[in-house]
C-alpha cells in the first residue's frame, strides 16, 4: 500500500518538474497542491488499513475498510474546497494532476500479483 503511495509521489513529482519548465512555478505549484489532494488522503487510508485491528472478524475489518474508504473521499472533497476556495492556483492542472494520482491505483493492477495470498504462500513454506 505505501509503494502506491510512493509510485503517487513520483508521478506528482515528474509531472510538477514538467510543468515548472514548461509553465514556470505557477504550473508546478497547481500539479503539488493537485498531487496533495491525490497522495495525502491515499496515505491516511495506508496507515489506516496498516493498523488494523488483529482478531477482528471479517465483517468488522470490512466495516472499518469502509469508513476509512468514506473518510477519505471527504478528505478528498474537504482539499478540493480549500484548494478552490483559498488557493491561487490552475484549477484545470490540479485537477489533471489528481487524476494521474488515482491513475497509478489503477495502472497498480497491472503490476500487482494478484495471485496467491501472502498466508496462502506462507502455509506452502512450512
Amino acid at each position: 500500500m505505501f509503494s502506491l503511495v510512493a509510485g503517487q509521489i513520483g508521478v506528482v513529482a515528474i509531472i510538477a518538474a514538467v510543468l515548472a519548465v514548461v509553465m514556470g512555478s505557477s504550473g508546478a505549484y497547481a500539479a503539488l497542491v493537485g498531487g496533495l489532494v491525490g497522495v495525502l488522503p491515499n496515505y491516511y487510508l495506508a496507515r489506516r488499513m496498516a493498523r488494523r485491528q488483529r482478531g477482528a472478524t471479517p465483517e468488522q475489518a470490512l466495516h472499518q475498510i469502509y469508513v476509512g474508504e468514506l473518510i477519505k473521499i471527504a478528505f478528498t472533497a474537504a482539499m478540493f474546497v480549500i484548494a478552490i476556495k483559498l488557493l491561487n492556483v490552475n484549477f484545470l492542472i490540479v485537477v489533471l494532476t489528481y487524476i494521474a494520482t488515482v491513475a497509478v491505483n489503477w495502472l497498480a493492477f497491472l503490476f500487482a500479483d494478484l495471485g496467491e495470498s501472502p498466508r496462502e504462500k506462507n502455509a506452502l513454506k512450512t
